[in-house]
């Protein structure tokens, strides 16, 4: 069986919660404001074609370093 290596670059919105105290309210802002699709988040559709319901995934190093740069 081949080991699986979680790299938690990645998160969906309940780890970037915990991770960073955001609510739902603030990620959904930041979504809509500042942060970029496919930078700062991106969304996973199941069949993996486009989507706008997809699982919403969050880059935790490019939110990092974009708070680093204001």
């Amino acid at each position: 069986m081949p080991q699986v290596i979680f790299n938690d670059k990645w998160m969906v919105a309940a780890a970037l919660t915990g991770r960073t105290g955001l609510s739902e309210r603030q990620i959904k802002a930041l979504r809509d404001g500042v942060w970029i699709e496919g930078i700062h988040y991106k969304r996973q559709s199941v069949t993996g074609g486009k989507t706008k319901r997809g699982l919403l995934w969050y880059n935790l190093s490019q939110i990092n370093q974009l708070i680093e740069e204001l």
